[in-house]
């Protein structure tokens, strides 16, 4: 239980104090001790921004307030844990049909997730990340959009 409080420690307060409480708990297949993963995620921008990935680009669905897509089943989305992590994908194409590419208000970009940023749980091509506090993202950067003319 002291590694788990340990580990518990490094989330943001919201996801640190339900883990704490028992109120929320990593899926089964969760990994805290991985390799590096390649990833992409879209990022908020406007066509002219070019400013680089922080962590504001990585604020999970809770942080910015956001309610996912009802998928048919009816969930209380404050008990699922994927709702305090963040979501990129192995595939780029995948990304750019999730969120309709090309998309006048987000960008692509591409870097690593890993384990000493925070645990990860990989279904399919989607990887959920949950991120520490203090967790530094700036292996990612915005991926350059070819120019169609």
């Amino acid at each position: 239980m002291a590694n788990e409080t340990a580990l518990y420690m490094k989330f943001p307060c919201v996801l640190r104090d339900k883990l704490l409480n028992g109120e929320l708990h990593f899926p089964p297949n969760t990994r805290f001790a991985y390799e590096k993963i390649f990833t992409y995620r879209a990022v908020e921008r406007k066509k002219e921004d070019f400013s680089p990935i922080t962590r504001e680009d990585f604020r999970s669905y809770f942080e910015l307030g956001k309610k996912p897509k009802p998928r048919g089943v009816k969930r209380d989305i404050l008990a699922d844990p994927t709702y305090y992590g963040v979501s990129s994908f192995l595939n780029q194409k995948r990304v750019e049909q999730v969120m309709k590419f090309p998309n006048p208000n987000k960008k692509m970009a591409s870097g690593y997730v890993y384990d000493k940023a925070g645990p990860e749980y990989t279904n399919e091509d989607h990887v959920c990340w949950w991120l520490f506090e203090d967790a530094d993202v700036s292996g990612f950067s915005l991926i350059e959009e070819k120019n169609d003319g």
